[in-house]
C-alpha cells in the first residue's frame, strides 16, 4: 500500500512538473512574441513618423497658402473731376486744383454740340486729363460718343479710356458697347463697398461718387476708400454748383475733407493714368500669385497623397501583427 502511495506521488510530481514546465514554456513563448510585436510595432512606428512629420508640415503650408490674401493697393487714390459745361468754369476748376494741389480731371458730355467742346479744349490746361461720358448712356446716345471720340482724334487730343459710366447705365450690353467703341474701362458705384480691379475681360474699373446736390456727404465714402486701399474719383456737376444746388461751403468742406485724407501717406490725390497702371500692375502681380499658388499647392497635394498612402500602408502592417 506504502508502495503504490509512493508511485502515486511520483507520478503526481512529475506531472505537475510537466504542467509547470509547459506553462513556463507557454509563458516565455507568449512572452517573446509580444517582446516580438512590440519591436515590430515600435520600429513600423519609428518608420512611419517622419512620414507623418512631413505630411503635418506640408497641410500646414496648404493651410497657409489658402490663408495668403490676394495681392492689392498699398494706398487709396482720390481722383478729382468736373461735369464741365462751358469754357468759363475752368477758371473755377484751376482755383480749385491750385488750391488744393491736385490734377483735374474734365468730364465732358458727349451729348453736348461739338463746338462748344471744342472751346473747353482750347481753353483746358494740356495737362488735364479729359473723361467722356452721357448722362444716360444706351445704344443711342453712343453714337455721340462715337462722334465726340471722332472729334477728340482729329484735334490729336487724348482722353483716358475710362468712360465715366453712371450706375443706372452700366448694363453687361451697354459696358460691351463702351468697349466696342475702344474704351479699355469705366466707373462703377458700389456704395460704402468700394471696388477697384479688372474684370475677366481686361475692362478696368473703379469707384465714382456723382457729386450734384447740397449738404452732400461723402465722410462714409471717404472712410471706406482710405480703409480699403481703393480707388476713386469725385465728380462734381458744374450745373448744381452754378445753380447754388451744390453750394460753395459743400465743395469747399469736401475739398478739405479730401486734403485731409491726401495728407496720409496711404491716401493721395492720384491722375486717372496712374490708377490705371496701378490697377493693371495689381492685376498682372495676383495673377502671377494666384498661378504660383496653383503650381505649388498642386505640388503638395500630390505629395500629400503620396505620404498619405504611404502611412496607411504602414498602419495596415500593424494591424496584421
Amino acid at each position: 500500500m506504502n508502495a503504490k502511495r509512493r508511485i502515486r506521488s511520483i507520478v503526481y510530481v512529475i506531472v505537475c512538473l510537466l504542467l509547470a514546465g509547459t506553462m513556463a514554456l507557454m509563458v516565455y513563448r507568449d512572452r517573446q512574441e509580444k517582446n516580438a510585436y512590440s519591436s515590430a510595432v515600435r520600429e513600423l512606428q519609428a518608420e512611419v513618423k517622419p512620414y507623418e512629420k512631413e505630411l503635418e508640415a506640408l497641410e500646414s503650408e496648404l493651410d497657409s497658402l489658402e490663408a495668403e490674401g490676394s495681392v492689392s493697393s498699398d494706398a487709396a487714390a482720390i481722383m478729382a473731376g468736373f461735369t464741365v459745361t462751358e469754357a468759363a468754369d475752368l477758371s473755377y476748376i484751376k482755383e480749385r486744383a491750385e488750391a488744393y494741389d491736385f490734377s483735374p480731371v474734365l468730364v465732358i458730355d458727349c451729348t453736348m454740340d461739338l463746338s462748344l467742346i471744342g472751346e473747353i479744349l482750347e481753353a483746358a490746361e494740356e495737362t488735364w486729363e479729359i473723361m467722356l461720358y452721357v448722362p444716360e448712356f444706351s445704344e443711342e446716345t453712343n453714337v455721340d460718343v462715337v462722334s465726340v471720340l471722332s472729334y477728340l482724334e482729329s484735334l490729336e487730343r487724348e482722353h483716358t479710356d475710362i468712360f465715366f459710366l453712371r450706375s443706372d447705365s452700366s448694363s453687361a450690353s451697354n459696358i460691351q458697347l463702351l468697349l466696342d467703341d475702344g474704351f479699355t474701362g469705366y466707373t462703377v458705384y458700389n456704395g460704402d463697398s468700394l471696388e477697384a480691379g479688372q474684370t475677366e475681360e481686361g475692362a478696368v474699373y473703379f469707384d465714382y461718387s456723382y457729386l450734384s446736390s447740397t449738404g452732400v456727404s461723402a465722410s462714409d465714402r471717404l472712410a471706406a476708400l482710405y480703409t480699403n486701399r481703393s480707388s476713386m474719383i469725385f465728380v462734381f456737376d458744374m450745373e448744381s454748383i452754378h445753380s447754388g444746388t451744390l453750394t460753395e461751403a459743400d465743395v469747399t468742406s469736401l475739398f478739405d475733407t479730401l486734403q485731409e485724407y491726401a495728407a496720409y501717406d496711404d491716401c493721395s490725390f492720384s491722375t486717372v493714368a496712374d490708377v490705371v497702371e496701378n490697377i493693371i500692375e495689381i492685376g498682372e502681380k495676383e495673377a502671377a500669385r494666384q498661378a504660383a499658388y496653383e503650381e505649388r499647392a498642386a505640388t503638395i497635394q500630390e505629395r500629400v497623397d503620396e505620404l498619405t498612402e504611404i502611412i496607411s500602408d504602414i498602419y495596415d502592417r500593424i494591424m496584421e501583427y
